[in-house]
């Protein structure tokens, strides 16, 4: 028998757990929406699994439910998740020419990973959308409780800095919150999702623009002329161990050095645990499967998490894979389920507003813990 984990109980009366399996789930996941997958409890045990730091999760409840809620994680220099620190992630910004970063990492006193890091990561660890949860009984007051919190934390934690990494510039009341709180950000990337049509791709290429209608055209024609068959298939069907291989493919063309070995845990995980709500688009060739796109589903929404690519069939015959699997045949299958956004999260905006994507602006939005380092300009 489960023993029951005592909540504990922090000033303004916040509650806080260090497990997702101790969270109240049903609850919690009741206040997330359409664009909150990565916030969901299901993938916060994924997180846990995976992550190797320490989770802590805050709320406030009114009737015995939680109606405001924040994810929290504590980070240190070894973390290897370039895009999950503040440190590495201001300069990334800084060298993007990305608004504020500049600045922001000029007006530091010392070396970014001495000033910022270690972190208390709030909103989810998680590239994009990194938030608090609040239901509509939440008000200021919650959201000021669950920062006070989280910044509470961070010193316990001998944290140097607490940091949402990329909340969203439509999230005002949080960003209101935290500038009053002494925050200051810098711009960390754009996060891109794709409306899909009722009609599908049909209306999918009808709104692109007419060059780019012909370009998607021709990619199809590609595809077509490479024999590519791509289907969408459940994961407990899929060879991972193929999808491994492609994903570790993919990342060495960014300087990832993750070998197939390391990245088959978490896509078993992804089978066992997300059951039909993941599924993989699978392009197939000369017998061979030569690239996916795993595919995970919250409500009617649909989020791209992983993908892989046989480059040398792809060099050798010019068929657009990637176009193809996350973007025509996706939008396809989408509009047949009746799924309303697909998001593509963080990375090469300007390749997926070419097809159709819209963006908004992601901000870091940080605070120093200690005095002596607070040398970064507003």
């Amino acid at each position: 028998m489960q023993t029951r984990v005592e909540t504990i109980v922090l000033p303004d009366g916040v509650r806080m757990v260090h497990h997702a399996a101790d969270l109240p789930r049903a609850a919690w996941d009741a206040l997330t929406g359409p664009g909150d997958f990565w916030l969901t409890c299901r993938w916060l045990d994924v997180v846990e699994a995976t992550a190797g730091v320490p989770m802590a999760y805050l709320w406030t409840e009114r009737a015995g439910r939680p109606v405001a809620c924040l994810a929290t994680a504590t980070a240190t220099a070894a973390v290897p998740w370039a895009l999950g620190r503040p440190d590495v992630l201001l300069r990334l910004a800084a060298k993007s020419q990305l608004p504020g970063a500049a600045e922001f990492l000029a007006g530091l006193p010392g070396e970014p990973t001495e000033q910022l890091m270690p972190t208390l990561l709030a909103g989810g660890r998680h590239t994009g959308s990194t938030r608090m949860l609040c239901g509509p009984d939440a008000t200021p007051a919650d959201v000021t409780a669950l920062a006070a919190a989280a910044e509470e934390l961070g010193r316990r934690a001998q944290a140097a800095t607490v940091c949402y990494l990329y909340l969203d510039e439509h999230d005002r009341a949080l960003a209101d919150v935290l500038t009053r709180r002494g925050y200051r950000h810098f711009t960390t990337g754009e996060y891109c999702s794709l409306r899909v049509p009722p009609d599908g791709f049909d209306g999918y290429l009808a709104a692109l623009p007419r060059k780019r209608r012909q370009a998607v055209t021709a990619d199809r024609r590609r595809i077509q002329a490479a024999d590519v068959t791509v289907t969408a298939e459940a994961l407990a069907q899929s060879d991972l161990d193929r999808f491994a291989e492609l994903e570790s493919g993919l990342l060495a063309k960014y300087g990832i050095d993750l070998r197939p070995p390391q990245l088959l845990p978490l896509l078993r995980q992804l089978r066992d645990g997300f059951g039909g709500d993941a599924f993989a688009m699978v392009a197939r060739a000369e017998g061979e499967v030569r690239g996916f796109a795993l595919i995970l589903r919250h409500h009617d929404t649909w989020y791209a998490r992983q993908t892989g690519y046989d480059y040398a069939y792809q060099q050798r015959t010019g068929a657009p894979l990637y176009f193809e699997l996350l973007y025509y045949r996706l939008v396809e299958e989408a509009a047949a389920a009746g799924v309303r956004a697909i998001h593509y999260g963080l990375g090469s905006a300007d390749t997926k507003r070419s097809r159709g994507c819209t963006s908004t602006e992601q901000r870091c939005h940080l605070l120093f813990l200690s005095g002596q380092r607070q040398g970064a300009p507003a």
